[in-house]
């Protein structure tokens, strides 16, 4: 086997890179619904049902992706998942009808099932340099530049759109094309049992610490994602009913951008506070999203109005603080305890159980919102994540075990 191994440095080194650029689509994530209402004229239903055709889609065809990546290997996968990513964008862009962008959306979502594969080329290079040790550090550190960019164009995006309504789409695409031309510096190690790694991925066996692994990720990812979008909702009726319009919307934004701000600086010191922790890291994680729905709720029910904000405030940004850092450690945790044989696998199951967990929670919201009242959601949402709590103690519960047994 031969191996260039200042490709694989390289490689190494432009990932973070290539993970913060190509974590969504940048710029569009920040207007995407004044886009498609003002630009493209779509109703609030239609939006709707652009997300959840693109992921009932791509949950159908989810074993035909599987076997797309188990064929073509994940170098090539990640190079089919940013082409289809410029792809989705340019028809977003230029649709003129329901048809094309709905086209658009499910290429938008069918990119992270073959994106996602940068996890496994880093890993595996990590792992052909024995450096497995570093590899949160690196994910952390992509998380950190995404971070500040999704900072930098929520400030922005606004402006530009004001200008002109296709300057954040044209933006957008200009970070899809730098995307394109980083993942060519990417490298994969290939491994000497190529042949095994080509066998039929699904019948691989998933051990009781993988599900619990996976179905954490599922529910914590969904609660994370549903809590802060309904929070941030949340926050905006307090306010509508003390404040007028205008302060709302300035409110609002100051507290959307200073989550922005947590987000990074959270990201930043992850690393410094994962080195402390280590065995309690899921722990923190955890506690800090029941914490963030406790602060939520009472800052509704109390009657000091401008308190009640604050503490909802603090809640919201919980959200943003704890999204990046147990994305990375989730990821970190189910390849330390998956064979190299089986990473692609493995990340396409974690990317599946997280659309599927968002997609059966956002359901049973939409039922209970039925009744109009958003308090019982939120209740909902603190009650998954003290469910979440029993599935981490019994991770920390078998990781201890096998620690304990290492060590004897």
């Amino acid at each position: 086997m031969v191996v260039n191994k200042k490709r694989i440095v390289l490689s190494n080194k432009i990932y973070p890179l290539f993970a913060g650029l190509s974590g969504d689509l940048i710029f569009y994530i920040a207007i995407n619904t004044l886009f498609l209402t003002e630009v493209k004229h779509l109703s609030a239903l239609e939006i709707s049902s652009l997300t959840t055709i693109s992921l009932f889609v791509m949950l159908i065809l989810n074993p035909l992706v599987m076997k797309i990546i188990n064929k073509i290997g994940a170098l090539n996968s990640v190079r089919v998942g940013v082409t289809v990513l410029f792809l989705g964008a340019f028809l977003i862009t230029v649709g003129n009808n329901y048809f094309t962008i709905l086209i658009g959306s499910i290429l938008y979502e069918s990119y992270s099932y073959f994106k996602k594969m940068d996890t496994v080329i880093l890993r595996k290079n990590l792992t052909f340099l024995k450096e497995e040790d570093k590899h949160l550090e690196y994910e952390s550190k992509g998380s950190l530049i995404y971070a500040i960019v999704i900072m930098f164009t929520s400030f922005v995006s606004g402006f530009l759109f004001n200008l002109n309504n296709y300057l954040p789409m044209i933006c957008c695409l200009i970070f899809c094309l730098i995307n394109l031309f980083l993942v060519n510096f990417l490298y994969e190690v290939k491994t000497p049992n190529n042949k095994v790694i080509k066998k039929d991925k699904r019948k691989v066996k998933i051990t009781h610490l993988v599900f619990l692994i996976l179905l954490l990720f599922a529910v914590c990812y969904a609660i994370i994602d549903l809590g802060q979008n309904n929070s941030k909702l949340f926050i905006q009726y307090k306010l509508d009913s003390f404040l007028s319009l205008e302060n709302v919307s300035i409110i609002l934004t100051l507290i959307v951008s200073a989550s922005r701000i947590v987000r990074v600086v959270a990201n930043y010191f992850f690393i410094t506070i994962y080195e402390k922790y280590k065995s309690k890291i899921l722990s923190i994680i955890g506690y800090s999203i029941l914490i963030s729905f406790v602060l939520i709720l009472i800052g509704n029910f109390i009657p000091f109005k401008v308190f009640g904000i604050i503490l909802m405030s603090i809640g919201f940004c919980l959200f943003l603080a704890i999204r990046d850092p147990f994305d990375n450690y989730i990821k970190e945790l189910l390849l330390n305890n998956t064979k190299q044989e089986d990473y692609e696998i493995m990340i396409n199951k974690l990317n599946f159980t997280r659309k599927l967990g968002k997609l059966i929670i956002s359901s049973l919201i939409t039922l209970i919102l039925l009744k109009d009242i958003l308090t019982y959601v939120m209740v909902f949402l603190l009650g998954l994540s003290c469910f979440s709590l029993v599935i981490v103690y019994e991770i920390y519960k078998i990781l201890k075990k096998k620690k304990y047994s290492k060590l004897n």
